[in-house]
């Protein structure tokens, strides 16, 4: 296995398991739609890692961004889980030489 598909497995793994974790905080209701930016983010992510779309794995860790936010102030197993995830999603398209994170560009 290649580091970045072990990168994306982990991420993965820990978006599937910041499903099923507990999304407690003092915003009441904010759950669902956390799991929806959750479900959000794997799909871009899958889409961006099949089609080669850099700017997917971006939309990606954006969706993941939405997600922990809306959580609320206090980290919760299931937003610690997806901020984890958006890591492994990094770590893991930098591995495979993809541009996750958008850069500056250079003035010439």
């Amino acid at each position: 296995m290649t580091p970045a598909r072990g990168w994306s497995a982990a991420a993965a793994v820990l978006a599937a398991a910041a499903l099923g974790l507990r999304w407690d905080g003092p915003l009441t209701g904010a759950d669902v739609p956390a799991r929806v930016a959750v479900v959000a983010a794997v799909v871009l992510a899958v889409a961006g890692l099949r089609s080669g779309r850099d700017r997917l794995l971006t939309a990606a860790l954006g969706a993941v961004a939405a997600g922990v936010l809306l959580g609320g102030p206090e980290a919760g197993p299931g937003q610690v889980a997806l901020a984890a995830a958006g890591i492994c999603l990094v770590l893991g398209g930098r591995a495979a030489g993809r541009r996750v994170l958008p850069g500056r560009r250079a003035r010439g």
